[in-house]
């Protein structure tokens, strides 16, 4: 897991003109890679953003999913998502 780069990479993608841009190339698949193989390692970053940054990287929750079929997972992530949909 690599916090930083995540943050890194957040912020970029917020504070550049991405109209255009390919998000999986750019983004998600960055992101993928330094979220790391630990499940419970990628729960708890998430559940550590601000609700801002989780809508921004909420591309990744198929791909986490896809990575990590639990019960766990699906249950980590739709909470998630109701944080930014509420």
């Amino acid at each position: 897991m690599d916090k930083n780069r995540i943050e890194s990479l957040i912020k970029w993608w917020k504070e550049t003109d991405t109209q255009g841009m390919d998000i999986m190339k750019y983004l998600i698949n960055p992101v993928m890679e330094a979220f790391g193989e630990d499940e419970s390692d990628i729960i708890a970053c998430l559940n550590e953003l601000d609700v801002e940054d989780l809508e921004i990287i909420s591309g990744c929750f198929e791909e986490i999913y896809r990575k990590f079929p639990s019960d766990e997972m699906y249950d980590a992530l739709g909470d998630l998502e109701d944080k930014f949909n509420n």
